[in-house]
């Protein structure tokens, strides 16, 4: 249950040989923020609470990368550092300089247990910590957290009131009332008689399994940004809508190739921030969200996912927070009872999990060095191989694969057959009336597929640490 934040850096011209030093040095000058000044407090119930005795230093590893020092070799190496189970007597994070990269890039990476923070806050802290100016100013490091968080309150008995009595009754029926409404839109929908989110469970296909590994690998690819914009307003989508169609497309293609093609639409976990969403809690719900109907043209998968997005959006609006996150919790739960007690003949719950966290559209520094690439590092979860994040950086849209090796072992694949699909998509929008097949059969290459980065880890190399 580890997620994490892997960022290059290109470091400035001036002194680029030590920069490792300097940047080591800069960061153990920062202190330890919130919610990373958080250590687990044991009982019954498991809280966290603050503490004064984190060390930067003792959390903060230096690793050099083998040659060729590529992209590739990058990831196998967090993809073995990942998985390790933090300590739970101590510090919930660990902060990690690469050297070794490339004309002399610079790699930081940062790892913490989802307990203590969510996608939204992830991407909070890293905008706190980077600036738009080149010039380096005061030091900075991930670990010193969301300077706007809220400080841990100590929780003291409270007096029992009949207000409080009754406002805790009203919430509790409040919820209660939004989740049978929630489940009587799903069984009017299963119907045919009605609209609103998809039963869970029943209709996800029987594709992308393996039992849990600790064995990891991980891809990448990036969309250019303005384009994905432009597809989306062709029909009155939105840039999520582009991103869950194009990748629908990949792991279709992928599914056809090894002979497993799905006959259902494939479904994604689609984690989505609450309005009421705090600082660095997980105040989040995740929905399940049918994609594309099976064989369908790219413009067809394509209204079928905005017709999905609407649906889900629409519950969203309607429903309380509370209940949103009480389902959430719910049928993640089920999941992961089938998945610890070995049941491998019940259905899944969805078929990966799919966010797009939003980002940076600014060129930004950390610590006087550009960053070239900022990429989220998630968790594979419960009854599930495959996590996949898409995050915007400048003109790109960045999209990190991060899968059980046993499951999609080149997972690397998928990730260029989005690029691929990101294109049928745009061809097939601007052509009025043509139609492809989104997966099976003999295909032309693209004139305008460009693949950035095709950074597939080897084969061979294993992590056989535990999966926490």
């Amino acid at each position: 249950m580890n997620i994490g934040s892997l960022i290059t850096l290109v470091p400035p011209k001036s002194g680029r040989g030590s920069f490792a030093d300097r940047l080591v040095k800069a960061m153990l000058e920062c202190p330890v923020g919130p919610p990373f000044n958080c250590v687990l407090q044991p009982g019954l119930l498991p809280e966290l609470r603050e503490s004064t005795s984190i060390d930067a230093r003792r959390q903060l590893h230096r690793r050099r990368l083998h040659a060729p020092g590529t992209l590739a070799t990058l990831f196998e190496e967090i993809c073995e550092i990942h998985v390790r189970r933090l300590p739970r007597d101590g510090a919930l994070w660990e902060a990690y300089v690469f050297e070794g990269l490339e004309n002399g890039r610079i790699a930081l990476y940062f790892k913490t247990h989802h307990g203590l923070i969510d996608g939204i806050g992830f991407i909070r802290v890293v905008t706190d910590t980077v600036t738009e100016s080149q010039v380096a100013g005061k030091p900075r490091a991930i670990w010193e957290g969301l300077r706007t968080a809220p400080v841990i309150p100590d929780r003291k008995p409270q007096p029992v009131t009949a207000d409080a009595l009754w406002d805790s009754a009203r919430g509790v029926s409040d919820t209660a009332a939004d989740l049978l409404r929630l489940a009587l839109h799903q069984g009017l929908r299963t119907l045919g008689v009605g609209e609103g989110l998809a039963l869970p469970f029943l209709a996800t296909p029987d594709v992308l399994k393996a039992p849990p590994s600790p064995h990891r690998v991980m891809g990448y690819c990036m969309l250019p940004l303005e384009r994905v914009r432009n597809t989306a307003r062709k029909r009155g989508g939105t840039v999520n809508d582009v991103v869950l169609t194009v990748l629908d497309m990949a792991l279709s293609r992928h599914l056809d190739e090894i002979g497993t093609p799905p006959h259902r639409p494939l479904v994604a976990d689609m984690p989505v921030a609450l309005d009421d969403h705090g600082g660095a809690g997980n105040r989040i719900t995740i929905l399940q969200v049918p994609l594309g109907r099976p064989a369908g043209s790219p413009v067809e998968r394509f209204q079928d996912v905005i017709r999905e997005t609407k649906e889900l959006k629409g519950e969203v609006r309607s429903l309380s927070g509370s209940a949103l996150m009480l389902y959430s919790i719910l049928v993640h739960s089920a999941a992961s009872s089938i998945e610890s007690l070995g049941l491998d003949a019940l259905p899944m719950l969805a078929n990966t999990v799919i966010s797009n966290p939003a980002g940076l559209e600014r060129r930004v520094y950390f610590n006087g060095a550009e960053v070239e690439l900022a990429l989220p590092v998630s968790v594979v979860a419960h009854h599930q191989v495959l996590n996949i994040t898409a995050t915007t950086y400048v003109d790109g849209l960045h999209i990190t694969f991060i899968a059980l090796q046993e499951a999609i072992p080149d997972v690397q694949k998928v990730a260029d057959y989005t690029i691929e699909g990101f294109a049928e998509l745009e061809s097939s929008l601007r052509v009025p009336g043509r139609r492809k097949a989104a997966s099976g059969g003999k295909r032309k290459k693209s004139a305008s597929r460009k693949v950035v980065t095709r950074a597939a880890p080897r084969k061979g190399r294993r992590s056989t640490t535990r999966v926490s």
